[in-house]
């Protein structure tokens, strides 16, 4: 049976990465080395958010929400380009007290009354950041998305 169409992400991967799937995400990569039993991950997802969104405005409301999960943002930015994006960097500590960063980088699409966010979300310890910096920079600005039939 097919279901119709669904968007996948893709990404132009360093050959230390390969990609990864994740339930509930449209797609993703994965380092292919932990570090104190973490390993890096970037995750992307779609959402709907209601109305015409700005990059400010998502700044903001991204922003809240790290805030109420008991996130720092660390930074903010607007990147404008076409579609618009911003990008967020957020620090937590995680269950064994590790320094955990994820940077948000959304592509807010406004569609009809709407705004589709296509939010990458790059997950690393703040350990490997410098090792892995460049990769995710590389990453996270190749993002296609594409459709894909399930059969």
């Amino acid at each position: 049976m097919t279901t119709g169409p669904q968007l996948r992400a893709s990404f132009d991967l360093p050959n230390t990465w390969e990609d990864f799937e994740w339930e509930g995400t449209i797609g993703g990569a994965r380092h292919r080395v932990a570090t104190q039993g973490f390993t890096p991950n970037i995750l992307v997802t779609l959402d709907k958010w209601p109305d015409h969104v700005s990059g400010e405005t998502a700044i903001q409301i991204v922003s809240q929400q790290l805030k109420t999960a008991g996130a720092r943002v660390l930074t903010t930015s607007d990147l404008g380009g076409e579609p618009p994006q911003v990008e967020l960097t957020s620090e937590a500590k995680d269950a064994n007290g590790l320094l955990v960063r994820t940077r948000y980088r959304l592509q807010l699409l406004e569609v009809a009354a709407d705004t589709l966010v296509v939010t990458s979300i790059a997950t690393y310890l703040k350990v490997q950041e410098r090792a892995i910096r460049e990769d995710l920079d590389r990453i996270l600005d190749s993002l296609t998305l594409r459709t894909h039939t399930e059969n």
